[in-house]
């Protein structure tokens, strides 16, 4: 039902990515005249599809930066009935393979009849029933946190005290103690020794599992649900870049409207409110256009760039200077000649389907952890690769190789910002890396894609170079992922909100975001 006092509310949205436009959706549903402002000539940020290939000929459709489906939540997708416009999330077969050094592996085919029980699920050295007791232990704790995590996303009142109490309260008494304040590696200690299946599990966290903070990413990432399977993990037909478009079209069937080309030069702050927006080709929003403005991006672009230093509270400037992250990521896209083999996989008759991760050692890692954020390069790259053509031929006819980099220097030694030399050099670190499995991979190589943190903060507009904008550890989880002084989604502007993915509950394309702001604004309006 549309509420009355919501039909005459005017919401300005600056920027048009998952966040923006599944709040968007919610808002003009319930009534309110909703504009979304992007820079880009498409909506999506983050969540876009693209075709890079056309300078070699290639129709070739990506999906540029988001590339794996199953955080967004099922409660978003039937309230704004995303599958009616045109969202269709599948599952690959098999999950996954993990590659280790010495040609060990873990294999994760999903379960069917016709499974072909001939092909080990395992090879590492050194197992014995004890290690492989406490692997299964392990992720029976985890996706059990992750269960009893899940609904706690949409009450942006949680706090990690709060947190810790329900797992406690649902006998997790390891996974409480230690989700804010020990490593993943610290958590595996307690169910298992073997290096190989901590290498696993370090793939299974945005951070470095040796960190304290990677026992929530673990978890957090546990939350996946794709056909309503919980913990699943899935691809979107068409590409990542159709979820937004689903987003977009819900949105735009309850009247919000997206404009394309509109890059925001200046928010104008007055008397401790928005009073004016400003736009590059000349445009302005007054304070008669508009109730509440909110703002997607990351809240370095936005206090920096847009808001300014002369506007900006000294609270938030210190917040800013101490906190920018020091660790991004990347991903590569590459076209290919041909399909390439990997031996490992093919080893085991496997069809080159699902994620194919490549893991470092918990030396590596450990290592990495330290030189990374200082701005080294990490010493054995961790990559997640997958084929989405095999399953997806609405992508391409062409063979494309998608790769995610884990984790990379935000900025480089010496403080240096990203160039297109070091795009170039990455790439080839990447087809070094993969050599390993597959020799021949560099001659194969057509054209190559690269979104590394030089594309995330000029193209994208990134300006911490995190996808997840803040980083993904205990000073920015729950209660302190707001800004200093602020509730949730709120700033020191009375009527300027904030919902990136910096904000509460985290990264990733989930759409909890833009549903909690929403209900925020709603909530505001209605008073």
């Amino acid at each position: 039902m549309r509420d009355q006092k919501l039909d005459r509310a005017k919401i300005a949205i600056i920027g048009a990515g998952q966040s923006a436009l599944s709040c968007a959706a919610y808002l003009a549903r319930a009534g309110a005249k909703v504009d979304l402002y992007e820079k880009q000539e498409r909506a999506g940020g983050l969540c876009i599809n693209e075709t890079p290939f056309k300078r070699v000929g290639s129709d070739a459709i990506v999906s540029s930066v988001a590339s794996y489906y199953g955080m967004l939540r099922q409660e978003v997708i039937d309230e704004l009935e995303l599958y009616k416009h045109g969202l269709q999330p599948y599952l690959s077969n098999p999950i996954e393979i993990v590659l280790l050094d010495n040609d060990q592996y873990v294999f994760t085919p999903r379960e069917a009849p016709d499974q072909d029980e001939s092909v080990p699920r395992v090879k590492i050295d050194g197992l014995d029933d004890k290690q492989i007791e406490g692997w299964q232990a392990f992720w029976t704790d985890i996706q059990k946190a992750a269960s009893i995590i899940y609904p706690l996303y949409f009450d942006s009142t949680t706090t990690q005290k709060r947190v810790k109490e329900v797992l406690i309260d649902h006998n997790l008494p390891k996974i409480a103690d230690a989700i804010f304040d020990k490593s993943l590696e610290q958590l595996l200690d307690q169910y298992l020794s073997n290096p190989a299946y901590k290498a696993v599990a370090a793939t299974c966290t945005p951070g470095f599992a040796n960190l304290v903070g990677s026992v929530f990413g673990c978890i957090h990432h546990g939350t996946a649900s794709t056909l309503e399977i919980f913990g699943a993990w899935g691809q979107v037909r068409g590409g990542m870049g159709q979820v937004t478009q689903a987003m977009q079209r819900s949105a735009e069937a309850h009247g919000a409207r997206v404009h394309p080309g509109k890059a925001v030069k200046k928010i104008q702050i007055q008397n401790g409110r928005v009073e004016a927006v400003l736009f590059e080709d000349g445009q302005r929003l007054d304070a008669a256009d508009f109730d509440y403005v909110l703002a997607s991006q990351d809240i370095y672009n936005l206090f920096e760039n847009l808001i300014g230093f002369d506007e900006m509270p000294g609270d938030i400037k210190d917040y800013l200077s101490a906190n920018r992250p020091s660790v991004s990521a990347a991903k590569l896209h590459f076209l290919l000649s041909e399909m390439p083999v990997f031996k490992t996989l093919a080893a085991i008759k496997h069809n080159h389907k699902g994620v194919i991760v490549m893991a470092p050692s918990m030396e590596s890692v450990r290592k990495d952890s330290q030189a990374v954020p200082k701005g080294s390069m990490p010493l054995e790259l961790m990559l997640t690769m997958a084929f989405p053509h095999l399953d997806d031929e609405t992508l391409s006819r062409d063979v494309v190789l998608t790769v995610d980099v884990h984790y990379l220097p935000a900025r480089l030694e010496g403080g240096r910002k990203w160039t297109d030399d070091d795009d170039k050099a990455l790439q080839q670190a990447v087809l070094q890396r993969i050599s390993q499995q597959c020799p021949e991979i560099g001659a194969l190589v057509r054209d190559c894609y690269v979104v590394s943190p030089n594309a995330l903060a000029g193209r994208f507009a990134v300006a911490s170079t995190s996808c997840w904008h803040m980083p993904m550890t205990p000073a920015f989880l729950f209660e302190k992922r707001a800004l200093p002084g602020c509730a949730p989604y709120q700033t020191p502007y009375a009527n300027l909100y904030t919902i990136g993915s910096g904000n509460y509950p985290a990264g990733n394309v989930t759409g909890c975001t833009g549903r909690n702001a929403a209900s925020l604004i709603m909530e505001k309006l209605q008073k």
